[in-house]
């Protein structure tokens, strides 16, 4: 009998530990999720722009028409995200856009591995 209230007592806790440190690395949400197209002499791409519910949890990298593009500090203001997608270069020598065979959306890095969120962007 005290046996088994114990064995009941500790996967209690057990169960509470996980639930919250599964809260408490959460994927923030994204908001206002939008993309505009652009092309000039020698670049064509995307300007993706959105904005996060907090910012513990830092995205990587974007992913827009199966383009991979990084993101890099100087496109972060507070929780909102300025990324420049380029499709085609003619001004980088050699450059080639990086191509992944995934949905629209962006990676965050965790503690433990990069994890992918599925994300609307909508078109400008």
């Amino acid at each position: 009998m005290k046996i088994s209230i114990i064995k009941t007592f500790l996967a209690a806790i057990f169960i509470t530990i996980i639930a919250t440190s599964c809260k408490s690395s959460a994927l923030p949400k994204v908001k206002n999720a939008t993309y505009s197209s652009y092309s000039n002499a020698d670049q064509k791409g995307y300007w993706v722009e959105f904005e996060l519910s907090h910012d513990s949890i830092a995205p990587k990298s974007v992913v827009l028409n199966n383009i991979l593009q990084e993101i890099t500090p100087e496109n972060k203001t507070n929780k909102k995200f300025k990324v420049n997608v380029i499709a085609q270069s003619t001004a980088i020598f050699g450059f080639k856009p990086k191509l992944v065979e995934k949905e629209n959306g962006i990676y965050f890095v965790t503690d433990t591995a990069d994890v992918f969120k599925p994300v609307n962007f909508k078109l400008k």
